[in-house]
């Protein structure tokens, strides 16, 4: 007696529920402000160490077309951290931490953002202070279009 053969179509599936689909984000954490402390100074609810981020276009808009939205979203988280030290806004910010902040960005993809900024002259690096010291740079927004304000008090 000869073996009966099955063929593909024949065959009856064994699973026959949904296909699992793959999540949307790579993680549910969200960004967070730099700070979580609120003032309670004033009328209105600023969050201390706030910043202001307008976008002047055109000349934005052209920095969003060159570089695209992943390494504006980098600048922004940058230019939020940001302290004012001699005139200059510094910003110590390692490439972990900036993906990590974001949520959205693998640690590869914001290390490419950061050169790419570092390239354009939007950041300057600072000389490293310590071998474990998170990257220090100086942002220059200058030709961006892009502005950050502090409110004050």
């Amino acid at each position: 007696m000869a073996a009966e053969q099955l063929t593909f179509l024949d065959l009856v599936p064994e699973v026959t529920g949904p296909r699992s689909t793959r999540p949307r984000t790579r993680r549910a954490i969200t960004a967070e402000p730099a700070m979580a402390a609120r003032s309670t100074s004033g009328s209105g609810s600023i969050v201390a160490g706030e910043v202001l981020i307008e976008h002047r276009y055109p000349q934005a808009l052209e920095f969003l077309r060159e570089h695209g939205s992943d390494a504006v979203a980098v600048l922004h988280l940058l230019v939020a951290q940001a302290e004012p030290v001699d005139g200059r806004l510094v910003v110590a910010a390692s490439t972990r931490g900036v993906a990590e902040r974001l949520g959205f960005l693998s640690k590869d993809s914001a290390h490419r953002r950061l050169r790419q900024l570092r390239r354009a002259g939007v950041l300057e690096a600072l000389p490293s202070t310590g071998p474990m010291d998170p990257p220090t740079h100086v942002v220059h927004l200058d030709g961006t279009g892009i502005t950050a304000t502090r409110p004050s008090d």
